[in-house]
């Protein structure tokens, strides 16, 4: 890397480097190393390009494509799940919406999140952008086809939307500055950008994600922003977990930015993380009779850097439970094999303990549970 997708520093030597393979935010690996880079300027924090990007996007980043229902797991409340676009729809309805709104889901996929708000507030106006034709199909029921867009924002698009969503976007796209600069030009004069990235501070595992290129800090979002004609109203860690949420406006002025005793804390922050990621995957070891509780990220992870497979993925996510991952049975907790002697805790480290733990009766006493520490 050269320099730094933000402020455009030049960087020098990555943070973190570990061979083949790397991880993808769907769970799976691809033949390419982990670098992490951190900028010294403005604590933002990046990897390398994939070795084609638009093509990942266009062609294999199919995110809940599966089927129709497919949702990733936000976390489970009173022992039923809550999926990710439900939190996702609930928190954009809490964002006083005008009547009659006009709201753009930018990196859309299947609209899922739209469309659930849109079922509560069937007096918006839905419109939708993707760099994919492949969920056109999911869209054509419900948005009109003048309100669909794929692979460039059209320029009669621009000063129109009261408000632009973009869940979980903006961390995968290579010039991030320039994409929220779009993005303003977009908003009418009073409308609002909310968008969500990873937290990569507050969920650290994140840092490792190749197909996020870009890992935001809370002071390398506030100049992210500042560069791109917009002002920050409200930059969160509390609406959803692991992510920051934010809130802006057009600026007709110079937008603030972070002080550098706060960006030297954050840089300071970023490189002790990595250096924890380090020394916790290259210190796993293998067990016999192992199981990986979590056939996500946290889970594949650890896979990745065991010499051989577990004899099953444990999961509470309906939708992935009864397939495969890894060639390898994703059962429910109280489906756990009789010999499984070891269970690994593929979970966020800073959640994992209660989460998963002894205390739960499908856990048997004589289980070891491995988290990662």
């Amino acid at each position: 890397m050269k320099q730094c997708r933000v402020c455009a520093t030049p960087l020098s030597q990555p943070s973190y480097a570990a061979p083949a393979p790397a991880m993808t935010s769907l769970s799976t690996l691809i033949d390419i190393p982990s670098d992490v880079f951190v900028c010294l300027q403005c604590g933002h924090i990046q990897s390398p390009n994939l070795p084609d990007v638009q093509a990942f996007y266009d062609n294999e980043y199919r995110i809940s494509l599966q089927s129709d229902e497919h949702d990733q797991l936000y976390e489970t409340r009173k022992g039923k799940p809550v999926f990710r676009t439900d939190h996702q729809a609930q928190i954009v309805l809490e964002l006083d919406l005008p009547q009659n709104a006009k709201i753009l889901d930018f990196g859309a996929a299947k609209a899922t999140t739209l469309k659930k708000v849109f079922d509560q507030r069937s007096d918006l106006i839905p419109y939708v952008f993707d760099v994919s034709e492949d969920y056109r199909s999911h869209w054509a029921s419900w948005v009109d086809e003048d309100n669909q867009a794929t692979y460039q924002l059209p320029h009669a698009w621009h000063g129109k939307f009261d408000v632009i969503t973009a869940h979980f976007v903006i961390e995968h796209v290579e010039e991030p500055v320039q994409i929220l600069k779009e993005l303003a030009q977009c908003l009418s004069p009073e409308g609002k950008l909310f968008f969500s990235v990873p937290d990569p501070l507050g969920n650290s595992g994140d840092l490792l994600v190749a197909d996020h290129l870009n890992h935001f800090t809370e002071v390398s979002l506030q100049k992210a922003i500042a560069l791109s004609g917009l002002k920050v109203e409200r930059i969160n860690q509390s609406d959803f977990r692991g992510a920051h949420c934010v809130i802006a406006t057009r600026s007709n002025g110079v937008g603030v930015e972070p002080d550098n005793l706060t960006i030297q804390k954050t840089v300071s922050e970023a490189n002790e993380k990595l250096g924890w990621w380090k020394n916790v995957l290259s210190n796993l070891k293998d067990y016999p009779n192992a199981a990986i509780y979590g056939a996500g990220f946290y889970g594949t992870l650890i896979a990745s850097r065991l010499s051989g497979l577990p004899i099953c993925f444990i999961d509470r996510n309906p939708h992935l439970q009864g397939k495969k991952h890894l060639n390898r049975p994703v059962i429910i907790p109280e489906d756990c094999p009789s010999n499984i002697e070891t269970i690994y805790a593929g979970l966020n480290p800073d959640h994992a303990p209660q989460i998963l733990n002894k205390e739960q009766e499908w856990v048997r006493p004589h289980t070891d549970i491995i988290y990662l520490t």
